[in-house]
């Protein structure tokens, strides 16, 4: 069982996004529900009297479960922005803010391209942020090419800083590149198979602490579009985690 197969075999979770009392423009909604594109996720306004303006909330059709975040979060976090932010190292790894109803669009498939990527590249974050504020235990990070280690500012100052830290950092791409003076404290897993080529994950195993578990698996489908999700499920992370663990530690 590959990355690809790990991708296929999700059980996608039905959720809901209700803007209520809308008094975000037209534009700013449409985008939201462009960035949340998704067979399994509807986006739909309402209008609640009893309700604060410009509210987002998640429902998940499976278990009920509810999270909350104002439309502004959202935009300042997600929608108004652009990956530039993380690779240029706008916002440093300490200062990566997710808005609820974001991080609970997990267990759903994704596929994204062009102003969707951001979507997945702020997850990233998300869980480096989370493995950082943890400091310790394992994360393993795929860059399709570890020269982005070296060339992407932002992900360099990420990746330096999680080095500095507690946690055991593994990181895998393609080789052929100058490894930047932190890499030494880095676990690199350098290679050329179509799995590293193509794959983009970035996995932690939370430190024994299973609510700061947490994984996002992905794959190149076509030229910069990527297919994936990402999941706090403990069974779902040891899975992910254990295949790398055999396959690559």
């Amino acid at each position: 069982m590959g990355i690809s197969a790990f991708i296929d075999a999700v059980e996608d979770r039905e959720k809901s996004v209700t803007v209520l009392n809308r008094e975000s423009v037209d534009p700013l909604y449409r985008m939201l529900d462009g960035m949340f594109d998704n067979d399994n996720v509807a986006v739909t306004e309402n209008q609640d009297p009893d309700a604060p303006s410009d509210v987002v909330l998640l429902r998940d059709k499976q278990t009920g479960s509810l999270a909350i975040s104002q439309m502004d979060e959202i935009s300042e976090t997600l929608l108004l922005v652009n990956s530039d932010l993380y690779v240029t190292g706008t916002v440093p790894l300490e200062e990566v803010e997710t808005p609820e109803v974001v991080a609970h669009l997990s267990d759903v498939t994704f596929t994204v391209s062009d102003k969707q990527k951001f979507l997945l590249i702020h997850i990233s974050r998300h869980i480096e942020s989370l493995a950082l504020e943890t400091d310790g235990g394992i994360l393993h990070s795929s860059f399709q090419q570890l020269s982005r280690l070296r060339d992407e500012r932002g992900t360099a100052d990420a990746y330096r800083t999680l080095a500095d830290s507690g946690v055991d950092v593994h990181v895998y791409g393609v080789g052929g590149w100058e490894p930047p003076a932190f890499a030494d404290r880095l676990s690199v897993h350098a290679g050329s198979t179509p799995e590293l080529q193509d794959s983009w994950f970035v996995v932690h195993d939370g430190n024994g602490d299973e609510n700061r578990m947490a994984a996002l698996v992905a794959e190149e489908i076509g030229p910069n579009e990527y297919r994936g999700y990402w999941t706090f499920e403990p069974r779902l992370v040891r899975e992910i985690l254990g295949y790398l663990e055999t396959q690559y530690v």
